[in-house]
């Protein structure tokens, strides 16, 4: 079927002070911040009534949480969906990252000595894509930043494209047609941060 509703993890400690968290099990706010209780509940009223033929998770805590607040505590975890490992970046902040790559993630991300190959996280990209393209209705996943940009950027670019820094906020909500021309088409409910 092709359409997959994605929804970013919340904020983290981590998120606020601009660290990179990737494969590192970060723990959502507690309590979440009231911007994010805003847009929980506005997660809620837009899927309340949506039956999902599969419902997945980053099997990172962050994402399991989310998942939790928005009812879907036994969603299954996927691996791959977990955040890219960023290695000896991840608790550095992307400001450290721009200064000593400028330009980099954005433009060839693939250049950079992160904790996995690039060519490891597009693979796990491309099979939950494939997931979802063999799925008879829709998907819910609960997720990352960098991974959905690495989706849109493998659909729309290509794999030594950049990803864009600011995808979307912490537990934005998009709905996704993967089977529209091959196009990610990225109907955004609601975005904050």
């Amino acid at each position: 079927m092709g359409e997959l509703w994605f929804i970013r993890h919340f904020r983290t400690p981590w998120n606020s002070a601009g660290r990179l968290q990737g494969q590192r099990d970060i723990a959502l706010d507690d309590p979440l911040c009231e911007q994010d209780i805003g847009t929980l509940q506005g997660n809620l009223e837009r899927l309340m009534g949506q039956e999902f033929a599969l419902v997945v998770t980053s099997p990172l805590q962050r994402a399991r949480q989310t998942a939790a607040l928005h009812g879907f505590a036994e969603a299954e975890p996927d691996p791959d969906l977990a955040e890219i490992a960023f290695g000896t970046w991840e608790g550095r902040t992307w400001d450290d990252l721009e200064a000593e790559h400028p330009g980099v993630w954005q433009s060839a991300p693939h250049r950079l000595m992160l904790g996995e190959p690039f060519e490891a996280f597009n693979a796990r990209i491309i099979r939950f894509y494939e997931r979802v393209l063999a799925t008879p209705g829709p998907v819910l996943a609960f997720g990352h930043g960098a991974w959905l940009g690495g989706l849109q950027r493998l659909l729309n670019e290509g794999p030594e494209t950049g990803i864009s820094r600011q995808l979307l906020g912490n537990g934005t909500l998009v709905r996704l047609n993967l089977t529209l021309n091959t196009q990610v088409s990225l109907q955004q409910y609601h975005q904050h941060c």
